[in-house]
C-alpha cells in the first residue's frame, strides 16, 4: 500500500523534481518524516533550494529506501546510477500509484487511457462528455495536471488518467474501474529496446482492473492474442453513430478510438443524447490537424504533435495535394510505412531539422523533396510551390513524423512557430 498516510513512517526518495515531482513533494513534505529529493539537473536543484529545506540527497545511491518515487521521464537503464535503480526496481513507484491509493475507490471512479497516438485527444473527449453529466470530473496524468496536484475531498468524482508507457512501466499499485488501449505502433524504442517490450508495457494496464472493472480495445486490434485470457477486456466493434456532425471526429482513422470512447461512456451509463451533443461541441486540441489559415485554395495545417511516422501517415491520408513539411529527430526503429496511394497525394516534401539524410533514407525519396532545414524556409517554399501549381485544393501540412528537440523545446514550440509564421502571410 502506498497511500499518503501509509508512507508516513517510510523512508522515501523523490527522484526528479519536474512538474509531477514537485506535486509529489508538496503532498509528502508534511506527511513523511524521512523524505529525500534529488534531480540530476543542477538548475532545478538550485531553484528547489530556494523554496524548501528538504534534504537534497546527492549520495542517494549509497542509501536504502522503502520507496523511490520516480519521475517517469527518467530512463533508469541509461542513467549513470542504473545499477542502483535496477537493484531497487521493486521499490520504484510513481505519483499515480500514490494518488490512486490515497482516494476511496468505492466512492470515486478511475478511468485510464493509453495508446501510441491520440490518447490526449480522446482523454479530452471523454472529459468533455463526462463533465456535462458530472461536474466533479478531472483530467490528470500525462495530459492535464499531475495526479497529486489535485486536492478535492469530495466523493463521486471521476478521474480520467492519461498514462504513457513510461508511467505504466514504473507504476506498481494501479487500480482502474475502466481502462483502454487505443492503438499501438512502434515508439519510444530507444528506452523500451524492442517493440514487443513496448506492447507488453502498454497491455499491462489491463492487469490492474478492479474486480468489477472493464477494459476496452478495438476488435481489430493487432495484439488481441496477447490479452485473450483476460475476460474483463471487451473487444469493441467500430460503430456508426448517427447525428455526429463534428468533422474532426468523423475521420475514418478515428473510428476505432471514437468507438472505444463511446463504449466507455455507455459503461458509465451516459445517454446517447448527451454523448452526441458533446461530441458535436468538442473542440480538438491544438497541434493535432489544426487548421490555422486558408488563403484562397491553400489550407495551412498544424499537426506538430505527429512525432512518429505512424501519426504523420494518419494525417497524410486526410488531405489532397499535400506540401508536406517533415523532419526532426527520428525515433529508433521508426519506419516510414506510407502506402502508395498516400504517397501519390504528396506534391512535395520540405525537410527540416538535423536528421535530413536519415529522413530521406527512411522515406526512400528520389526527387520530390527540398532540403529547407528551418521551418520558416519550408513554409515559404511550400507556399511558393502551392501558388505556382494552383490546384483546386492544396494543403501545406506540418506533420513532422519526428521529435522536435533538435530545433525546439517541444512539439508545442514547433507548432506555435508554424502558427506565428503562417498568420503573418498575407492573403494574395
Amino acid at each position: 500500500m502506498v497511500s499518503i498516510s501509509s508512507l508516513k513512517n517510510k523512508k522515501i526518495l523523490v527522484f526528479g523534481i519536474g512538474i509531477s515531482g514537485q506535486a509529489v513533494i508538496r503532498k509528502l513534505k508534511k506527511k513523511v518524516k524521512d523524505l529525500s529529493v534529488w534531480d540530476d539537473n543542477v538548475v532545478r536543484r538550485n531553484e528547489f533550494k530556494k523554496i524548501t529545506n528538504i534534504n537534497l540527497n546527492s549520495k542517494y545511491f549509497k542509501d536504502s529506501f522503502d520507496f523511490i518515487v520516480m519521475s517517469p521521464g527518467i530512463d533508469i537503464y541509461q542513467h549513470s546510477r542504473s545499477s542502483f535503480f535496477i537493484k531497487n526496481f521493486s521499490k520504484i513507484i510513481t505519483d499515480v500509484d500514490i494518488f490512486i491509493n490515497s482516494i476511496d475507490i468505492n466512492k470515486n471512479k478511475i478511468i485510464a487511457i493509453t495508446g501510441t497516438n491520440g490518447k490526449s485527444t480522446f482523454c479530452k473527449l471523454l472529459y468533455h462528455v463526462i463533465k456535462e453529466k458530472n461536474k466533479n470530473t478531472f483530467l490528470l496524468g500525462n495530459y492535464g495536471k499531475p495526479a497529486l496536484s489535485y486536492n478535492s475531498k469530495s466523493i463521486k468524482n471521476i478521474y480520467i488518467l492519461e498514462l504513457s508507457s513510461y508511467q505504466i512501466e514504473y507504476s506498481k499499485f494501479l487500480k482502474f474501474h475502466a481502462c483502454a488501449v487505443l492503438n499501438i505502433s512502434p515508439d519510444h524504442l530507444e528506452r523500451h529496446k524492442t517493440f514487443s517490450n513496448y506492447i507488453n508495457i502498454k497491455l499491462k494496464i489491463f492487469n490492474h482492473l478492479l474486480p468489477d472493472g472493464k477494459g476496452f480495445v478495438n476488435k481489430n486490434f493487432s495484439y488481441n492474442n496477447r490479452i485473450q485470457s483476460n475476460k474483463k477486456v471487451r473487444k469493441i466493434s467500430n460503430i456508426k453513430i448517427s447525428n455526429i456532425q463534428n468533422k474532426f471526429l468523423l475521420k475514418e482513422n478515428f473510428l476505432p478510438s471514437v468507438s472505444i470512447v463511446f463504449a466507455i461512456l455507455k459503461f458509465l451509463k451516459i445517454s446517447n443524447k448527451l454523448i452526441i451533443k458533446s461530441f458535436n461541441s468538442f473542440v480538438p486540441l491544438p497541434h493535432r490537424q489544426e487548421l490555422i489559415k486558408k488563403i484562397k485554395n491553400i489550407s495551412f495545417i498544424n499537426d506538430s504533435k505527429a512525432t512518429n511516422f505512424d501519426s504523420a501517415n494518419f494525417s497524410l491520408k486526410h488531405y489532397q495535394n499535400i506540401y508536406w513539411i517533415a523532419g526532426g529527430l527520428t525515433k529508433k526503429n521508426d519506419k516510414a510505412n506510407i502506402d502508395i496511394a498516400t504517397k501519390k497525394k504528396i506534391v512535395g516534401t520540405y525537410l527540416i531539422g538535423k536528421n535530413i539524410s536519415l529522413f530521406k533514407q527512411s522515406l526512400n525519396m528520389k526527387k520530390k523533396y527540398l532540403v529547407c532545414k528551418t521551418l520558416a524556409v519550408a513554409i515559404r517554399s511550400a507556399f511558393r510551390d502551392a501558388k505556382k501549381n494552383n490546384f483546386q485544393n492544396s494543403t501545406i501540412l506540418l506533420s513532422p513524423a519526428a521529435a522536435s528537440f533538435d530545433q525546439f523545446r517541444n512539439f508545442e514550440d514547433r507548432g506555435n512557430l508554424f502558427k506565428q509564421i503562417v498568420k503573418k502571410i498575407k492573403n494574395v
